[in-house]
């Protein structure tokens, strides 16, 4: 089995991929901000305390890992800005070339608006960019670093159980979409990194609206 490391694993999406990881069997090692978290004693989790912006604990968290697997959010405060070019840095270090990051929807290409991501065009419904600005600086900055990257794209995150009919598309979205439960995306997020699926992509996840 696999040892991977983990950001963003007491989130509402991280912690169903850990769950997940750890019932097949890996390793991981997990990056949590305060020693107050809910995860689980297991002899298969290492949680080391630290700072996902900080690069000295990304390195101990990725050290001695085959692969990262990102759930961070922004917190509107730019964490993935930072975080990432941290990350990619460490990465390399390591010798650690795959990642898989779950993102947000709003940084796929807009569907009918050429040259527009999903979150500048008619399609997003947010108030704010804030989010998803950061999001795309932490697409671009994988994008351009030398890493095997795939960007898992959600539409709304929801904590129903989990659908069988998901939608899957590359880069943009062509039909119509729907919320999508969280548990869904964790599920794919594993099988995507098993499968060894969507190298060097973006990839929209939805239910069908």
């Amino acid at each position: 089995m696999a040892t991977f490391s983990l950001l963003g694993a007491t989130g509402r999406t991280g912690r169903p991929l850990l769950d997940l990881l750890l019932q097949e069997g890996h390793e991981v090692r997990a990056l949590v901000r305060s020693e107050q978290h809910s995860l689980p004693d297991h002899p298969h989790l290492t949680v080391i305390q630290g700072d996902a912006t900080d690069a000295d604990d990304l390195e101990r968290v990725v050290q001695g890992t085959s692969a990262v697997f990102s759930c961070l959010g922004t917190d509107q405060k730019q964490i993935l800005s930072v975080a990432i070019p941290h990350l990619v840095t460490k990465m390399k270090e390591q010798q650690i070339d795959r990642i898989v990051f779950v993102s947000t929807a709003g940084i796929l290409d807009a569907s009918d608006e050429p040259g527009k991501y999903r979150f500048q065009s008619s399609e997003s419904r947010r108030r704010s960019t804030v989010a998803a600005e950061d999001h795309l600086k932490a697409y671009l900055t994988l994008k351009d670093a030398d890493v095997d990257y795939t960007i898992i794209c959600p539409t709304q995150l929801t904590e129903d159980e989990a659908i069988e009919d998901v939608l899957i598309e590359s880069n943009r979205f062509t039909h119509e979409t729907g919320p999508i439960p969280r548990i869904n995306v964790a599920r794919f997020a594993y099988e995507v990194y098993k499968d060894g699926l969507f190298h060097h992509e973006r990839i929209g996840i939805s239910s069908r609206g």
